[in-house]
């Protein structure tokens, strides 16, 4: 049977096997360096789930993104696809959002599906009339929208086609500042499958040994969040009835000189190892050896490390009330506490040296979790439902605009 084509006088759209005419799909993404933590993970997972699509519905797809020059290589992409990089540039990178939707229109060409994978870039929609703009799709990740927005903001999750919040606490946390927030569903993330990154430091590993808690995390003065105090507080309790306990804390930052003076207070000695910043090659080494993850971090918008715990085969400590209770399941693939409640931690803590056989259970059941719902093809069959409706040609029903 022959692809259909377009009709004369209408969009010179893109038409699929199934005869329904696809738009040209854009990625806009707040930074794809691999060194960007989790917002920069999410936008890499949407390039891939974006190529993929791209491939199979014959349409194209560009990639713009507010960071540095990348090596093409690190991204899902083939030679063809365009990738442009503004270097923070927001002013520039807005002229040419509103330029691939404007000089469309008038074209009789029809504009992009576009897909944001942060809130500020979505900002620029607000700057467009409502007839003016594409359909386009907004991740929510959280810290961002956990705060009372502006109007900018607020306008554009009003006229997205759909928000993606990367977890259920998510969305009801950015529920609470912004009433009016139209319905968000979730898309959980996933984490990609590449080597690590880096080469293994030798000398640190050597240092760590193995059959220690791992805790991986950013310390920042103005984010005390993770549960780093908290688990400080706790390990007195724990190597009175554990001697031998060791704690590993990977990850740098402003705030790493405050908590090391405060596990001298605590007369943690050589119980308690910071590491600064390592690399990817060389946590994937410490995932490896460690007895336990252990992170009750309260406001984490998903919690990217537990997977990588999980991946692993390794059983994680969190807290009850984050966003990690829709990664960790209690009792089975690691465990919930109460992270302001230092005898629970340690208590917690005790029981994975106490419990090997226990622990290495759990450790296996999260790799099984993690396999069955959070790899890269999970997120992509998650997405591709959203990319099929919003890239459709015809009327389809957008967000609401505010008034």
């Amino acid at each position: 049977m022959r692809t259909p084509t377009a009709a004369a006088g209408s969009p010179a759209g893109r038409f699929t096997a199934d005869g329904v005419g696809r738009r040209p799909l854009l990625l806009i993404s707040a930074g794809l360096d691999l060194g960007g933590g989790g917002s920069a993970l999410l936008g890499r997972l949407c390039v891939g789930a974006m190529a993929t699509y791209a491939a199979k519905s014959g349409v194209e797809l560009e990639v713009l993104h507010l960071g540095s020059a990348l090596e093409r290589s690190t991204l899902p992409i083939d030679k063809n696809t365009p990738l442009a990089e503004f270097g923070d540039r927001r002013a520039t990178l807005a002229r040419r959002v509103i330029t691939r939707q404007v000089a469309r229109r008038e074209k009789n060409r029809p504009r992009p599906l576009i897909v944001f994978d942060h809130l500020g870039p979505a900002r620029i929609q607000a700057l467009l009339p409502p007839l003016m703009r594409s359909p386009y799709l907004v991740f929510l990740l959280g810290i961002e929208c956990w705060r009372p927005l502006s109007w900018d903001r607020r306008r554009a999750l009003r006229g997205a086609g759909s928000l993606l919040a990367i977890s259920e606490h998510t969305r009801r946390r950015a529920r609470s500042f912004t009433p009016s927030l139209p319905r968000a569903e979730v898309l959980p993330l996933a984490l990609e499958e590449r080597r690590p990154s880096g080469e293994a430091d030798p000398q640190l590993l050597a240092r760590c040994g193995e059959g220690f808690l791992l805790m991986v995390g950013r310390m920042a003065s103005n984010e005390r969040y993770k549960g780093h105090d908290q688990l400080l507080a706790a390990m007195p309790l724990l190597l009175a009835s554990q001697p031998a306990a060791r704690l590993v804390v990977a990850g740098g930052g402003d705030d790493r000189q405050r908590l090391e003076g405060e596990a001298a207070r605590r007369g943690l000695g050589e119980a308690v190892l910071f590491t600064g910043f390592i690399s990817e090659a060389t946590l994937a080494i410490l995932y490896q050896r460690c007895l336990a993850f252990v992170m009750p971090s309260r406001d984490e918008g998903f919690g990217l490390v537990f997977l990588e715990a999980m991946r692993a085969g390794k059983p994680c400590l969190a807290a009850r009330g984050s966003a990690a209770e829709e990664i960790v399941v209690d009792q089975t693939t690691g465990l919930l506490v109460d992270r302001d409640d230092p005898e629970a931690l340690a208590s917690a803590m005790v029981r994975f040296w106490r419990h090997p056989e226990e622990s290495r259970q759990m450790g296996e059941a999260g790799r099984s979790r993690y396999r069955e719902r959070f790899r890269r093809m999970a997120f992509e069959k998650r997405l591709f439902p959203y990319l099929d409706r919003w890239s459709r040609l015809g009327p389809v029903t957008a967000g609401t605009e505010e008034s």
